[in-house]
């Protein structure tokens, strides 16, 4: 049945927006969104035809075929609405109002996550609690958060993010909540409001009818919270808390030690603390985030025994999956200490990105359901039972208990068992999920199935390379294509990672360097189009093989292929290269004509696509250079076109020019070093994130006197008494000699610390005299964090490009996600 209305409520149990992560779809109801290069109408019929029966559709592409076949699909019911992510935040909305229990709502800058989940961690032992998925505070992730409310929970806590005026309005609806946390107020997010102030406004609309709201007041300007908060909502009683002011609020002091802290905290009008803890956490950040879920958990009721005792639990938390390279060829998916149901469906879709590879998945005991375990086991048994799973592994005795919920299961008591056995030793060719609680210590798991042990790590994060990649589709609208550059092992980035991602996202097209490289995507089953940049007339076998399609620039490639296509009685794809100034690979102008007509004697190719290369496009002082080479772009593509008949994709613009030089992007673009967050153009700049961070850790530290060297011929010095770092991380890792002598710099714990003396081949050494806390096994990063890649490159006096392809492959690349 075909309704023309929004739903008030759905009959479903079970609300999807992703037509990849649908597991009991006679329990789901499918909501179809349109976005700038994707359409979810486009899944409609396939799901159908997998058991949904309800299904929320857009009215602008409620039409022609689908329509009409769907007036014959009598069992299923499409309510066709404006939008279907308002229908979904309605929907949410009146869920939401059906339950009077407490309802926690977070948001800030950053914190969000840990202050969600440490919270849930202190609750958890007197309450049934529902709280975000993750880190699912969008305005997608909200509703889908909120729906997960059930009759059983007594506490629910929700964290919300915004990146636009008016959102937080929209999520205060959905959430409703009855108290709140505000985290740390900084500079995240803040490229799409005018000012710091707007973007405190906005994000404080979160507590409009809030009874009561925690915050940190560091300083006095931080009075613009509560000044904010009399004109959003004066009735909320704001509980404010310092580690500066002893008279106007709630006063906390800490007391860090090198493995504990001790924190107390106490009311203006008293001598003696209400609240009085120890915590393994020291880092600052940590203890504020700590200190906001400490004085909430004494607002929802707990007992200052019962804090004490559950803050011995709180931990640094990893809120991101992990994807590393294993032994025996196999892909570990360490998704471990997101511990529930929801991060299981949201991480057991990764598994299908590797439909060449055996699928095992080891879990723990599901100790932070939720849910009474005769009803969860069963629950999960079912939940996998949706999916292709080839060999489950459990640890703990829950699942020793329920294990004949499972069609066929291997158990264990705990990971040492699991580990004693020797069964991890016979896993192969496989993609390993791992989801397990901090008790079961699955990190000792982890150890044993990775291959590199090189302590140094190349971090690539995905959640920002797809949100870049979201950036420039919707910069280049719906009409034109998208070219994503993974040559040079995706720039250092791990080609066969990146193009998985990509792919996922329905990029159009993926260029490489050399033919194998596309056979290496093939062979990873990477299935969507490859151009090959510099391919080798004797390779033509092996691109036919594989459908990689050869980049034509030179009149001897163009007759060899006519050549194998007329013997082998087989139809190519090429794509022409044109010369328009940078005078590399290409056909000339004066080429054109005698171009123009062997294409036209060859039936059997077919050309995608028509490109060339621009010179300085990220530098406007070469403007009218570019310019004349997009005019020759458009003379030749012209006359090729007018000989074929049909027009190919024409691209010309690289990553710079996507932005720079509107008019360039034709039929398609092409997408490389941006990708990562690096750009030259400062406006581009704000909406890109950084996708790169290369780690090491501290292996020795040493007390230098003023008179010793340090290093290779004796080129170190320190200024007077004081500390070096060696780290683990040297030029044959793919740092720069050129970085030594204090060019290069290191953040560690917050600080910078020069690089002393030359580099090493394996390790490099680093002044931290002016740190007052570090050990040994403390992280340094190199770059990726106060440290940019760009400016790096400037210290080196080289280009971004050179250092992130420097990385040498001994380097482990670890994939993480939110």
């Amino acid at each position: 049945m075909i309704h023309f209305s929004s739903p008030t409520q759905v009959k479903s149990s079970i609300l999807s927006l992703d037509s990849r992560q649908i597991y009991l779809p006679q329990q789901t109801a499918f909501f179809a969104v349109r976005g700038v290069h994707h359409d979810g109408h486009q899944y409609i019929e396939p799901l159908y035809h997998l058991g949904i029966r309800e299904f929320i559709v857009e009215s602008a592409a409620w039409s022609g075929l689908l329509a009409e076949k769907a007036k014959k699909w009598t069992q299923a019911d499409f309510w066709v609405v404006e939008s279907s992510i308002n229908c979904l935040q309605e929907i949410a909305s009146i869920h939401r109002k059906s339950f009077s229990i407490p309802v926690i709502g977070i948001t800030g800058s950053n914190g969000k996550t840990t202050c969600k989940e440490w919270l849930a961690t202190l609750l958890q032992s007197k309450f049934s609690i529902v709280k975000s998925p993750k880190s699912f505070n969008s305005q997608i992730g909200v509703p889908l958060s909120v729906w997960g409310l059930k009759a059983q929970h007594q506490i629910a806590i929700f964290e919300a993010g915004i990146s636009r005026v008016g959102e937080m309005q929209r999520i205060e609806k959905i959430i409703q909540p009855t108290w709140g946390i505000f985290t740390h107020f900084g500079e995240a997010h803040g490229q799409n409001f005018e000012s710091d102030q707007q973007k405190l406004h906005e994000k404080l609309h979160l507590f409009s009818h809030v009874e009561k709201l925690v915050y940190r007041r560091k300083n006095t300007d931080q009075n613009s919270i509560k000044t904010e908060m009399q004109s959003i909502n004066p009735q909320a009683e704001l509980i404010a808390w310092s580690t500066e002011d002893l008279a106007h609020c709630l006063y906390v002091y800490w007391k860090i030690s090198l493995k504990e802290t001790h924190i107390r905290i106490k009311k203006p009008a008293q001598s003696e603390a209400f609240l009085d803890v120890k915590t393994e956490l020291t880092d600052e950040a940590y203890l504020e985030n700590l200190c906001h879920c400490l004085i909430m958990a004494h607002v929802a009721g707990l007992s200052v025994e019962e804090i004490q005792a559950r803050t011995k639990w709180i931990r640094p938390i990893s809120m991101r999956l992990e994807i590393k390279e294993g032994l025996r060829n196999n892909q570990i998916i360490d998704d471990s200490y997101n511990n529930d149901l929801d991060g299981l469906q949201l991480a057991l879709p990764l598994l299908k990105k590797y439909e060449h590879k055996k699928r095992v998945l080891i879990i723990s005991d599901f100790i932070e359901a939720g849910i009474a375990a005769p009803e969860l086991y069963p629950k999960i048994a079912m939940l996998l039972q949706s999916q292709r799973i080839d060999q489950l592994i459990g640890v703990g005795d829950q699942l020793i208990k329920y294990q004949d919920s499972f069609k066929e299961i291997d158990v264990f008591y705990n990971t040492e068992d699991l580990i004693n056995s020797g069964l991890l030793n016979q896993i192969s060719d496989a993609v390993v999920l791992l989801k397990g609680a901090r008790k079961f210590n699955f990190e000792h798991i982890t150890q044993i199935l990775e291959t590199k042990t090189h302590c140094t790590k190349l971090e690539v994060n995905l959640d920002a390379l797809q949100n870049n990649l979201t950036y420039f589709k919707e910069t280049i609208g719906p009409d034109t294509k998208l070219m994503v550059m993974v040559k040079a092992f995706a720039y250092g980035a791990g080609a066969v990672e990146i193009a998985q991602v990509l792919q996922q996202q329905g990029i159009d097209y993926l260029t490489v360097a050399y033919t194998d490289e596309g056979v290496q995507l093939r062979k990873n089953g990477i299935y969507c189009p490859i151009m090959v940049m510099n391919p080798q007339i004797g390779e033509l076998d092996t691109l036919s093989n594989f459908a990689l399609e050869p980049e034509v620039y030179s009149m001897s490639m163009l007759e060899a292929i006519d050549e194998y296509s007329h013997a082998h009685n087989k139809s190519i794809k090429i794509h022409i290269k044109l010369d328009t100034g940078m005078k590399r690979l290409g056909f000339s102008l004066d080429q054109c004509k005698e171009l123009t007509q062997k294409i036209a004697s060859m039936p059997q190719v077919w050309v995608a696509s028509i490109l060339s290369h621009l010179v300085a496009s990220e530098s406007m002082k070469h403007q009218k250079f570019t310019e004349k080479q997009m005019l020759l772009f458009d003379k030749m593509t012209q006359k090729i076109i007018q000989t074929l008949g049909y027009t190919p994709f024409r691209h010309i613009a690289n990553s710079a020019a996507i932005k720079n030089y509107p008019a360039a992007r034709y039929e398609m673009v092409r997408l490389g070093i941006s990708l990562y967050g690096i750009s030259e153009n400062k406006a581009e700049k704000k909406s890109l994130e950084n996708v790169l961070t290369l780690k090491t850790y501290i292996s020795q530290i040493k007390d230098i006197k003023k008179n010793e060297t340090i290093g290779y011929g004796r080129k170190g010095k320190l200024k007077s008494n004081g500390h070096i770092a060696t780290l683990a991380l040297g030029y044959a890792d793919g740092y720069s000699r050129s970085l030594g002598m204090g060019k290069g710099m290191f953040e560690i714990n917050g600080y910078l610390c020069p690089t002393v003396g030359a580099i090493c081949m394996d390790m490099c050494m680093v002044d931290i005299t002016h740190l007052p806390v570090v050990k040994e096994g403390d992280e340094a990063i190199a770059f990726g964090g106060k440290i940019q890649l760009t400016d790096l490159a400037h210290q080196a006096k080289t280009i971004p490009y050179e250092l992130m392809t420097n990385i040498s492959e001994r380097v482990k690349r670890v994939y993480v996600k939110n």
